[in-house]
């Protein structure tokens, strides 16, 4: 009934028009657009789509690691899968389900990073539903996003503290604006691995990649900087979500050595501003859980709550 479409490189832009203008939870992080940054080799590249009398039905980006599992995706924060509009509904889904299902059964094992529903054009409840009934297990990681409006300030959701240290911040004139130069943009790197070794990590991306990044996603990806007295004071990169009014907080990048007000505070409050004006309704912080959900960072959850951050999941399902 259904036909497989293993990935070739000449069915990129056949699967991202499909990502983007007929799927219910597809995102441009599950475009080969995306996804082809990384170099060639990283990884044994395992995508494939289900079609049914030509009409692309799902999409799985995925990979094939060394021990025969398949992860979707290994290289995105969410992989799939990608469903089409006319087949997420409760008599299709399963079927199409059953039939990726046995394709599938020539791994280990598989691992399925679902869009989190503040992401998705569709709630995957549905989606969740089916997996768990076809034997997948539920994963989740805890994260967090804070409702935006274009009527309420951010800064009324944020606590007492917070509004304190950006107040504070209202005495100085800085300049918050998006990164201009490639100079500027090696400022906000080096920042960021200074603040990533404090937590003894490193940031997913190296320098180059961002480069590549910002060149790939110009509609979808976008840095933002404080700059007083033509000093570097904290960068964000943040990830667009227009079709669904997400704004990411993927990176954050203090000079933690500033001491005229809080950088990072400052920072967190600018771009709820920003993001709400421009008809944002979601501001999402990303995840505060280690070890695949297994430990909660509560440090950084309450840190998180007090911008008005409100809890969510990302879900995987395993087989």
């Amino acid at each position: 009934m259904y036909e497989i479409l293993p990935y070739r490189p000449e069915l990129d832009q056949r699967f991202d028009h499909f990502v983007k203008h007929e799927s219910v939870n597809g995102t441009f992080l599950q475009s080969r657009r995306f996804l082809n940054y990384h170099p060639a080799g990283r990884f044994n590249d395992a995508s494939f789509a289900l079609q049914k009398s030509g009409i692309i039905a799902a999409y799985f980006p995925g990979v094939k690691t060394l021990n025969n599992e398949f992860i979707s995706h290994q290289g995105s924060t969410f992989g799939g899968p990608i469903i089409a509009k006319a087949f997420y509904n409760g008599s299709k889904l399963r079927e199409l389900l059953e039939e990726a299902d046995e394709y599938l059964s020539q791994y280990s094992k598989v691992v399925l990073k679902i869009t989190p529903s503040i992401f998705s054009k569709e709630n995957p409840d549905l989606l969740e539903y089916t997996l768990e009934h076809l034997g997948y297990s539920r994963h989740t990681e805890l994260s967090n996003y804070t409702p935006l409006n274009a009527t309420v300030d951010p800064l009324n959701l944020c606590d007492a503290k917070h509004r304190k240290q950006f107040s504070m911040s209202e005495n100085f004139k800085y300049d918050y604006r998006e990164l201009d130069s490639d100079s500027e943009f090696e400022t906000f790197y080096h920042f960021l691995e200074l603040s990533k070794a404090k937590h003894k990590t490193k940031p997913v991306h190296s320098l180059e990649e961002l480069h590549v990044l910002r060149r790939r996603l110009k509609k979808n990806l976008r840095f933002k900087s404080i700059w007083f007295d033509d000093r570097y004071v904290c960068g964000m990169m943040q990830f667009l979500f227009p079709e669904t009014g997400v704004v990411h907080d993927q990176y954050i990048s203090p000079d933690e050595s500033f001491d005229k007000f809080h950088p990072t505070t400052t920072m967190n409050v600018l771009t709820l501003r920003e993001a709400a004006q421009a008809g944002y309704t979601k501001f999402s912080w990303g995840i505060s859980t280690e070890d695949g959900g297994s430990y909660l960072n509560e440090n950084l959850y309450r840190f998180k709550e007090a911008f008005g951050a409100l809890p969510c999941v990302n879900a995987r399902y395993e087989k």
